[in-house]
């Protein structure tokens, strides 16, 4: 009867039953007896819990096994089936259950707020299901002034750093985000505001912004050229994009400006310095201020690591002291502009990381600061016309008010 009641106590166990002994109580023959009393426990309470957080260079492979030990050659194969491996960035969360006898059971992969992928063990193979969440969307107006910064100004309004990043790089061309920048400057952006379940998930189209800064208004309203291309307009109907860039750099100091009579300070005396310095930590993204074709890629002595564009218009611009070159960047190459060509550094004759950006015109070294850019192509007479009523309806939104009957995003 003995062995019998083991095995009872094992079988209640593996249930999901727990056994609680009661205090004992005196029988006829005055023996102590124990009593039993069963409760019914969850079956969770023998799963536990596992939790894994990616890390810089883990794999679908690494996490697997990390997880799934001696069984993560299966887990790997149906995550892979869900999962695309450039979708596992740092912090991705995963979240799974063993069982009691330590196997791996489910897991959830949380690679967003919108996206969740579930994996469950069923018989002899993983079922995978990915749940999306829908996106809701509305149109947004933002409005602020600057007091030191475009970034700071955003937040104060509770807009995100990416909205200020948009807003930069549509008025690129005319604005210097570090050095034209003026306390009281203001500026208004309609823009897409994704959200999911009521958290915010990023914006879609900015379709509107102005910018007024030091006195001069500017304005800049999304539109699809015949070909479908979005691409930004002023008032006018002219393109907002133009030949040059401002910077090569998108967030720097200059540290060094144009100059025909520099002191340098390696050599110790008074020579030209043609270019314009930008100081920037190592590694920050050199771009191409125009669209054009490299000339040069290579060490030049005291120029260092050099790219070499040649431009229309009889543009040529150079770009000195980079730590390395940018992906593809090689003679005869076409780049276009805002294309990476290389990273900031300091090889060649260089006191410290930045980067001396010089610009020739007809053959003549020309101060970088002061190239007053043409504009890119306008658009054609037969879409002016729906651009500037469209302008014009996106213009009444901006200001606040109810746009004309038909006006849409």
């Amino acid at each position: 009867m003995k062995g019998k009641g083991l095995i009872s106590v094992a079988v209640l166990l593996a249930a999901g039953l727990s056994i609680l002994w009661m205090a004992p109580t005196l029988n006829g023959d005055s023996s102590p007896t124990l009593q039993p009393r069963i409760e019914v426990v969850s079956i969770e309470a023998f799963h536990a819990p596992v939790t894994a957080t990616v890390h810089p260079g883990d794999t679908l492979e690494s996490m697997a096994r990390r997880l799934a030990g001696k069984d993560w050659v299966r887990w790997r194969t149906a995550l892979s089936g869900e999962i695309d491996p450039r979708s596992l960035l740092p912090g991705t969360l995963f979240t799974g259950r063993l069982s009691p006898t330590d196997h791996l059971e489910s897991l959830v992969v949380t690679l967003d707020i919108r996206t969740d992928v579930h994996l469950e063990v069923a018989d002899d193979t993983i079922l995978t299901t990915k749940i999306v969440r829908p996106i809701e969307s509305e149109i947004v107006r933002f409005e602020g002034v600057i007091e030191s910064s475009l970034f700071g100004a955003i937040d104060d309004i509770g807009g995100r750093p990416e909205l200020a990043v948009r807003m930069a790089d549509i008025f690129q061309w005319d604005i210097d985000f570090l050095r034209d920048i003026r306390k009281g400057d203001r500026f208004v952006a309609l823009v897409e505001q994704r959200s999911v379940d009521g958290k915010f998930f990023g914006y879609g189209t900015l379709y509107g912004a102005r910018f007024l800064n030091n006195g001069k208004e500017l304005n800049a309203f999304a539109f699809a050229d015949a070909d479908g291309t979005v691409g930004y307009y002023d008032l006018d109907g002219a393109p907002v994009k133009k030949q040059f860039l401002r910077s090569p750099l998108k967030f720097s100091r200059i540290t060094s400006r144009f100059s025909l009579n520099r002191y340098h300070p390696i050599h110790k005396k008074r020579m030209p310095h043609y270019g314009v310095d930008y100081g920037a930590p190592t590694g920050t993204p050199a771009h191409a201020t125009a669209t054009g074709t490299v000339t040069f890629v290579g060490r030049n002595g005291g120029a260092g690591n050099m790219v070499r564009l040649r431009h229309s218009n009889g543009y040529e611009t150079n770009y000195l002291h980079l730590g390395r070159f940018g992906k593809g960047i090689r003679k005869g190459s076409r780049v276009s502009q805002g294309q990476v060509i290389g990273y900031v550094g300091s090889t060649g004759w260089s006191t410290g990381s930045h980067l001396d950006y010089r610009v020739k015109k007809n053959g003549q070294w020309i101060n970088p600061l002061s190239i007053t850019s043409p504009p890119a192509d306008p658009l054609p007479d037969s879409l002016l016309r729906r651009y500037l009523a469209h302008a014009l309806g996106m213009l009444e939104l901006m200001e606040g008010r109810e746009g004309p009957a038909g006006a849409r995003c």
